[in-house]
């Protein structure tokens, strides 16, 4: 969903309202510098009642490990290239859908070097 400047409050609840159960995943500009702003959502899982998305446990225990999508999302950063190549690169790596991070993680992997 896309929100232009002038929206208010009102048009975007009643437009959210309008959805199914979705959660809110992130946000981006749709211009440098602009004041529209893209809003990106996940629909929640009916099954299970939950929103599907991560929820931080409050626990100082540390970290359990990465998933396979945050893996594959830093193997392919860590090989973006500087500029605004690498920028918007790794914007759109965060708009796909994270089983296509991980696809195209396995593809560079098995691939080997790539050129940059």
């Amino acid at each position: 969903m896309t929100v232009s400047s002038g929206a208010v409050l009102r048009d975007f609840v009643d437009v959210t309202a309008s959805l199914p159960r979705i959660v809110f995943v992130d946000h981006w500009s749709v211009a440098p510098g602009g004041t529209d702003v893209t809003l990106r959502f996940r629909s929640v899982d009916h099954g299970s009642g939950s929103g599907g998305g991560w929820v931080p446990t409050g626990d100082a225990s540390g970290s359990v490990g990465w998933t396979p999508y945050q893996d594959a999302l830093h193997t392919l950063l860590t090989v973006a290239p500087d500029g605004p190549t690498g920028e918007r690169l790794g914007r759109d790596l965060r708009r796909i859908d994270p089983r296509s991070v991980v696809a195209l993680a396995d593809m560079l992997r098995l691939c080997g070097p790539v050129r940059v």
